[in-house]
């Protein structure tokens, strides 16, 4: 498990390797790590699901950085690539030396995490924490955030299951 001090102490890592070798890069953080690094949701995450470029040299010194740290091979990884679509909402997070780092936004995190719709995980308490943040209150407005983003056909069943049910809570509150 990465803590918010690991990830910020491997992101510098990387960016020092970067840095080293004559390059820049960019990373933008998605997932566990942008609720535990930029939203404080949490304390920790399993992995840091990113997209990056250069691509196959951040892949190279993320593998030396896993070694360094004795971090699993999948430390960083760019899973969430089926999530990302072009119209996602990037913003500024932070820039070590050779390496900027963006997030997506609260928003965009929020669709995300409902298209991937993991139960029993901990996507559940991250969607509900993102929508207390965002303040939305009702079905309409969850969905309507959703397919600002998504395709409302490729919306899943059990997003709107764990939508419903997370509504149905805060009404019997």
């Amino acid at each position: 498990m990465l803590s918010r001090d690991d990830i910020l102490s491997n992101l510098r890592r990387l960016g020092e390797l970067l840095r080293t070798r004559g390059l820049h890069g960019e990373i933008m953080l998605t997932g566990g790590a942008a609720m535990c690094l930029v939203h404080s949701a949490r304390d920790m995450t399993k992995d840091i699901d990113a997209l990056y470029e250069p691509k196959s040299e951040i892949n190279r010194l993320a593998a030396q950085i896993a070694r360094e740290q004795d971090l699993p091979e999948d430390w960083l990884n760019d899973g969430v690539k089926g999530f990302v679509t072009s119209n996602a909402q990037i913003d500024d997070f932070m820039v070590f030396d050779g390496l900027k780092v963006t997030t997506v936004s609260p928003g965009y995190l929020l669709a995300m995490k409902l298209m991937s719709a993991r139960y029993g995980e901990k996507d559940y308490e991250d969607i509900r924490f993102l929508l207390k943040k965002l303040q939305i209150t009702g079905m309409e407005e969850a969905v309507g955030l959703l397919t600002a983003f998504y395709p409302v056909e490729r919306i899943l069943p059990k997003t709107r299951y764990i939508l419903e049910e997370y509504f149905a809570d805060l009404e019997a509150v």
